[in-house]
């Protein structure tokens, strides 16, 4: 299920997997802007706003029913980050046009919601509606306020923003609360004209229309002009001389602590594959090392695993969570796996095991259109046309020796930890 990928114009670029596997399609339109502190806000906000309403159907309520109309069509507008891009993504996903037995072309009809959506959207004095601006950055202001409930992820996102300070990288895809209280209606009007103009698109379409059929429906509803527009470059940051190491203080039990690393490893330069399997033995499964033996045998973490940022610029964080006493020994067993890779202790059965569940989630990826567009979407800002299938046969080349040279390669930057406060201290 390779995608065929044509340009519709300059800078905008459409990649169609046809497939009678599924009884869904999707259809994603990804808008890649360079990833800034002073616009994430705002093109996060824009998602929200422009899936209030449009001229055709100017309110939720409009818009809901015209969905259940097309089967319960889903349709909807995220921000996301890869490398150092914001993608704005509006993703359409419903019944494929084969199984509708009223013989409605789905597809087609979606196309027009979303070209309403994109283009028409519900307008006052020539700029958005004041009060779904308001609205909606309310809704955004308390969606950022929140992130810092969820303490596993809020001391994750730190641990980036600080290995990456400096980078484009650093800056949250989601937008923050001091660029989010400065726009209006105005501003963000200003902010998706450029966006519309702009911005690199690759729309990718997975389902049973053709190649030609879905290049003629997204000239006739997806009217982007001509732009000079690339993917904004990938920055390679260096880890420091010596690790950073940053303590931040909550009143919660559970201290959070992040190991971050970099790695020369990345996608584009075809040894991505090393660094997956290295990852595998390391920390991303539950019968990794750190899982084993930090967390099972050591009992040193409440949870410990590790995760990279898909080969895009060459970082993986292991994090875990812990008792505020364990924390030097946590973070001298983590190293100590570590090292146990560098040295060479590597089984053929562990590669095997590691070898057989990365099949299993690659495997995966074929079932689903919304994980193969993810995919192909990350694997075209690095350059890289292979399937999960292409990635499959090459993982038995991948050898004991590949995955010690990957973890001799790692490089520790950053050790952060969101410190908790001991039970006998709460007592």
């Amino acid at each position: 299920m390779d995608p065929i990928r044509r340009m519709i114009c300059p800078g905008v670029g459409l990649h169609t997997v046809q497939t009678d596997k599924f009884k869904s399609s999707q259809l994603t339109v990804n808008l890649f802007v360079p990833l800034r502190k002073e616009t994430a806000s705002a093109y996060s906000l824009l998602t929200d706003v422009l899936t209030r309403g449009t001229e055709k159907y100017p309110t939720m309520r409009d818009l809901h029913r015209r969905r259940d109309e097309l089967y319960s069509l889903g349709l909807g507008a995220y921000v996301h980050k890869i490398g150092e891009s914001q993608v704005v993504t509006f993703a359409l996903l419903g019944l494929d046009d084969a199984y509708a037995f009223d013989g409605m072309p789905i597809l087609a009809e979606g196309m027009k919601l979303l070209e309403q959506v994109i283009f028409h959207p519900v307008t006052e004095g020539g700029v958005f509606r004041p009060s779904y601006v308001e609205q909606e950055k309310r809704n955004l202001a308390n969606d950022i306020r929140s992130r810092i409930d969820d303490k596993t992820s809020y001391a994750y996102r730190r641990c980036l923003e600080l290995m990456c300070a400096g980078e484009p990288y650093a800056v949250d895809h989601e937008g923050d609360l001091d660029e989010l209280e400065k726009l209006d209606e105005k501003s963000l009007w200003d902010a998706y004209r450029t966006l519309l103009a702009d911005a690199r698109v690759e729309l990718f379409y997975v389902g049973s229309r053709s190649d030609g059929e879905v290049y003629d429906l997204c000239r006739k509803y997806l009217p982007f002009a001509p732009r000079e527009a690339d993917f904004p470059p990938t920055v390679s940051g260096n880890a420091p001389d010596a690790p950073r190491v940053v303590t931040e203080r909550m009143d919660v039990t559970q201290s959070k602590l992040n190991l971050g690393f970099r790695t020369s490893c990345r996608l584009s330069a075809g040894d991505y594959g090393k660094l997956v399997l290295f990852n595998e033995l390391f920390g991303a499964s539950p019968n990794s090392r750190l899982f084993l033996n930090v967390r099972e045998k050591q009992s040193l973490c409440y949870y410990c695993s590790s995760g990279s940022d898909g080969g895009l610029k060459g970082l993986l964080v292991v994090h875990s969570g812990i008792e505020r006493k364990n924390r030097q020994k946590a973070v001298d067993a983590i190293l100590a796996q570590l090292d146990d890779l560098r040295a060479g202790h590597i089984t053929d059965g562990e590669l095997e095991t590691a070898r057989r569940s990365l099949r299993d989630s690659y495997r995966e990826i074929s079932d689903s259109p919304s994980a193969l567009s993810s995919w192909y979407l990350r694997r075209m800002t690095a350059g890289v046309t292979d399937s999960p299938e292409d990635v499959l046969a090459r993982l038995d080349d991948v050898t004991a020796a590949d995955v010690i040279a990957v973890a001799n390669d790692l490089r520790l930057d950053t050790v952060y930890c969101l410190e908790g406060v001991e039970k006998e201290e709460n007592a």
